[in-house]
């Protein structure tokens, strides 16, 4: 159904708040990486994250998904992907993996923003695939191609500013596009919705324009 369900979308935003908290106190048991929060920080957060999730379960349909016969298992995934991107920024913190325009110089970067772009480019193919057999691909590529020509436009037009594109910005944006009602879409959704929240909850709605590099580096600084 094109309208979203009121109940999946509580249980979503639950999920979020309660993964943004337990995911925190976690981490800093653990002393694992996190940025530092101000109380100030945190309501600001949450309130961002509050727009941002409704924009995915309305817009991404996920709320639908919640309601659905397998909602908790999806809701599961989403969990497991969210564990998955802590476990692995922790592993490889040391490796300073940031998709800026220094990234060219940093083969880590590199390798991990190719595997990155192979995944999101096989999801694309098999979405774009799923639009043609619903007889919505047009539709569907009209989508793709006005969020598209947005961000270039932002990235390209006048005025510089130094890009920083956090993991739970890209993450947020492809949650979108996985709307089909099949396991691949399913799955695809729940890991990126596990970064965006992996992002958000540890690392703050984080901006992607800063005046330099200096203040980028300075709106970043993270436990240890």
């Amino acid at each position: 159904p094109m309208s979203p369900s009121s109940l999946g979308l509580f249980g979503w935003m639950v999920t979020c708040l309660l993964l943004y908290g337990s995911l925190r106190v976690a981490l800093s048991y653990f002393g694992w990486k996190q940025n530092k929060k101000s109380p100030s920080q945190h309501k600001e957060d949450l309130l961002r994250i509050a727009r941002l999730s409704t924009s995915v379960g309305v817009i991404g349909r996920l709320a639908n998904r919640v309601v659905m016969d397998d909602g908790l298992m999806f809701l599961a995934m989403i969990l497991y992907f969210t564990l998955f991107f802590t476990i692995i920024f922790e592993v490889s913190k040391s490796l300073n993996i940031t998709l800026t325009a220094d990234c060219f110089f940093n083969p880590f970067t590199m390798f991990v923003t190719s595997i990155t772009a192979t995944v999101i480019a096989g999801v694309l193919g098999l979405h774009c695939l799923f639009a043609s057999q619903d007889s919505d691909l047009f539709e569907y590529l009209g989508f793709l191609g006005l969020a598209l020509a947005y961000h270039l436009a932002l990235l390209f037009g006048p005025g510089s500013a130094h890009v920083h594109v956090h993991h739970w910005y890209w993450a947020w944006a492809l949650t979108h596009i996985c709307v089909f009602d099949s396991k691949t879409s399913q799955i695809a959704q729940a890991m990126f919705c596990g970064a965006y929240v992996h992002g958000v909850s540890l690392f703050g709605v984080e901006k992607c324009f800063y005046l330099n590099a200096e203040e980028d580096a300075d709106d970043g600084v993270a436990t240890a």
